[in-house]
């Protein structure tokens, strides 16, 4: 049984908005990567605010107890982007129980650490500084806000670094109205394995589960982009919270193909979607949606992925015909001219009505 109509026209969204994009997290990280402790322009009271997130994940680097650090859970989930001059996008979102939490005003800070580095911070316990060059160092003030109701607190921000291993360090404090009362404050320390898109084999970006894929007229500002991380160019994508949709919810999945072998600047790729159901005697095929062409006949005359096209791959599907249960989304991509394959697969969740 094979699955088009609704998924194809979905798909047709996607490749309007994505053709052309501006490279992901181009001009993200420059904003804010590096040391720029002394270039914030921050009054006194959000100079204090730094400071404290600062010394929580200096002490947490140095495998310190941080006594304010366990106040609440810091959720994370990342996606992993190509971006430009050998780096690698990383956008991310943060959860954080709205119950925990006396007020939703914070400060936020982000520290990106080469493992290499970590280790050796830990190895010195008894210095005085952390060490204080960093892959990525971020800051911000946020009001952080729920996406619907019952939803917990969500924040989403990006970095960029080269491929590599890293902790990722994320210290939430929170401003409460009473200025005599305790804030309540958090460190969460993610390790991360951030792979090589630029080393000219074929590979594919995280792919990403998503609520909506939706067209811009424009692509965004440097500052809104910051905000809104999962904007590439002129494709905004609203990142699905969790795998597990309704009946009534399409699943929707996006991604983009890096390295294929070109003939005349274009590609020649198909990509294949099958659905696989796990059953109580293990796993059996369920259906298969059309393929994505991406090849010389159906990709714009202009398109040249050596000027800053993206190749893009998608699939949105109804999943009404869909009994609720666990399924497995295989995702085959072919490189017709170089002969190569490879596979990514999906995992998600069908819940009743």
């Amino acid at each position: 049984m094979s699955m088009t109509g609704k998924s194809r026209g979905a798909w047709a969204v996607i490749v309007a908005a994505a053709w052309l994009l501006a490279t992901p997290g181009a001009g993200y990280a420059s904003q804010t990567n590096g040391d720029k402790r002394q270039d914030l322009k921050l009054s006194k009271d959000e100079q204090a605010r730094v400071q404290a997130a600062y010394q929580l994940v200096d002490g947490v680097m140095r495998g310190q107890p941080a006594p304010e650090a366990e106040a609440f859970t810091i959720g994370w989930r990342n996606h992993f982007l190509k971006a430009e001059r050998g780096q690698i996008y990383v956008p991310f979102t943060l959860a954080i129980d709205r119950a925990a939490l006396t007020s939703p005003d914070v400060t936020f800070y982000v520290r990106v650490v080469a493992r290499e580095a970590t280790e050796a911070a830990e190895a010195d316990k008894d210095a005085k500084n952390a060490p204080a060059v960093y892959a990525y160092e971020g800051v911000w003030f946020p009001t952080l806000k729920a996406s619907a109701p019952g939803r917990p607190y969500e924040i989403s921000r990006a970095f960029a670094v080269a491929a590599g291993e890293y902790d990722v360090y994320v210290a939430m404090r929170e401003t409460p109205k009473d200025r005599k009362a305790v804030a309540k404050a958090s460190v969460l320390k993610q390790p991360l394995s951030v792979p090589d898109f630029w080393n000219g084999e074929l590979n594919t970006s995280s792919v990403i589960l998503a609520d909506a894929v939706a067209p811009l007229a424009a692509a965004l500002s440097p500052e809104a982009q910051v905000e809104n991380p999962y904007t590439i160019g002129r494709m905004q994508i609203e990142p699905a919270a969790d795998s597990t949709f309704a009946k009534s919810e399409e699943l929707a999945v996006v991604f983009l193909v890096y390295n294929p072998a070109l003939k005349e600047k274009k590609p020649d790729v198909l990509v294949e979607y099958r659905f696989h159901q796990k059953t109580a005697d293990g796993e059996k095929y369920f259906n298969r949606t059309e393929p994505n062409v991406l090849n010389a006949e159906g990709l714009p005359p202009e398109f040249d992925l050596t000027a800053g096209y993206e190749l893009v791959a998608g699939q949105a599907v109804s999943l009404g015909p869909f009994p609720p249960g666990d399924y497995r989304l295989e995702i085959e991509v072919q490189d017709k001219l170089s002969q190569k394959t490879l596979t990514r697969d999906v995992f998600f969740t069908v819940a009743g009505s």
